[in-house]
């Protein structure tokens, strides 16, 4: 895929999302009392982090997609993307239940035993790392459900880019996520202002514009790759 398709998969994403808040927006706008009005944005408010979260969760995993067709292996890449795409390996290495192929004529039990035969069978294989192929699973792209700083901090190391990249934002998205769980909890059962309204409105368009457009940087750039494009000097 080429950058303008990655950026329009992004756009396309982004555009049903906020069309759905703007529907709702605007019938919170026509209802004629005020009470109804703040009760309907307090639910909207919901909805609003709802698709930040279903935005983060696509974006990433769009990027890491499209990392997986490009036919790299371990060697080509940076060590965290390296490292995501043996993710598998590294499970079964830390797997205290799971029986190596070396014991697998043994009765014994012992835990030592076990994990020390499981370090012997990643040395053997160790040297075919660099030459395994880049395939992340779905599964490594996990929002758990409340996307928040330490979430996004997180996402972004997994795909090997700076955590702080998108600190400019996780200062609103905090407070956003904390209005959301207090209406979620039953915390908050007042309606909301529209002042403040506005304002998450405003925060929530700003967190996924500065997603996507961080994501189509890196990708545009492949700063997956151990020397990105734009560091690559022509002679």
């Amino acid at each position: 895929m080429n950058l303008e398709n990655f950026q329009a998969q992004l756009e396309t994403e982004r555009e049903w999302r906020e069309s759905e808040i703007r529907f709702l927006d605007n019938n919170q706008r026509a209802l004629s009392n005020d009470n109804d009005r703040k009760l309907m944005r307090r639910a909207i408010l919901c909805l609003i982090y709802a698709h930040i979260e279903g935005f983060v969760q696509f974006a990433f995993s769009l990027y890491v997609d499209e990392i997986n067709k490009e036919n790299l292996v371990c060697s080509d890449v940076k060590p965290a993307i390296a490292a995501a795409a043996l993710h598998k390996e590294f499970n079964a290495l830390r797997n205290i239940d799971m029986r190596s192929k070396l014991l697998k004529n043994s009765s014994s039990d012992d835990k030592y035993l076990r994990r020390f035969s499981r370090d012997i069978e990643f040395v053997e294989n160790i040297g075919g790392f660099y030459s395994h192929p880049i395939s992340i699973p779905e599964s490594f792209i996990d929002t758990n459900n409340n996307v928040g700083k330490e979430v996004l901090e997180k996402l972004l190391f997994q795909v090997g880019l700076e955590y702080e990249d998108l600190k400019s934002i996780y200062s609103p998205l905090t407070r956003l996520l904390n209005v959301r769980n207090d209406i979620a909890h039953g915390k908050r059962k007042a309606g909301i202002e529209d002042k403040e309204y506005q304002i998450f409105l405003d925060c929530s368009r700003n967190i996924i514009s500065s997603i996507s457009g961080r994501l189509t940087t890196a990708y545009g750039s492949k700063e997956f790759l151990k020397i990105p494009s734009s560091k690559i000097s022509a002679y």
